[in-house]
């Protein structure tokens, strides 16, 4: 295999970038079999769409930042990264809000009324 001009380094989290982009797009795929539907109202493989689809992405979105601008020392703007990250952990902070609401509606509350009797 050969070595890479960047270094150690840039193999790996190129990987890594490539894990958390396909974790991605795998929290996004239908399943019938799920507990409940996400807060985009159908069933997925992670109850939790799109936050974690926002997670996945700010991971990658980092590492890629990270391999690119530390490891390769591409001289760009450093406000398109930051922009980038800003507003995808907006978007994970908003929909964590929205689904903690949604949430709600599928938990046990028998189990909580009769606890306070």
């Amino acid at each position: 295999m050969k070595a890479s001009p960047y270094g150690s380094a840039y193999r790996p989290l190129l990987a890594l970038s490539g894990l958390f982009t396909l974790g991605a797009v795998i929290t996004l795929i239908p399943n019938a079999g799920a507990s409940w539907p996400n807060i985009l109202g159908y069933p997925s493989v992670c109850t939790f769409t799109p936050g974690a689809t926002f997670a996945c992405a700010l991971l990658a979105a980092i590492t890629c930042t990270i391999r690119a601008r530390l490891v390769r020392r591409i001289p760009s703007p450093v406000f398109v990264p930051i922009a980038v990250v800003v507003l995808l952990a907006i978007g994970l902070g908003v929909s964590t809000a929205v689904w903690a609401g949604q949430k709600a509606q599928y938990a046990d509350t028998t189990s909580a009324a009769s606890a306070v009797e």
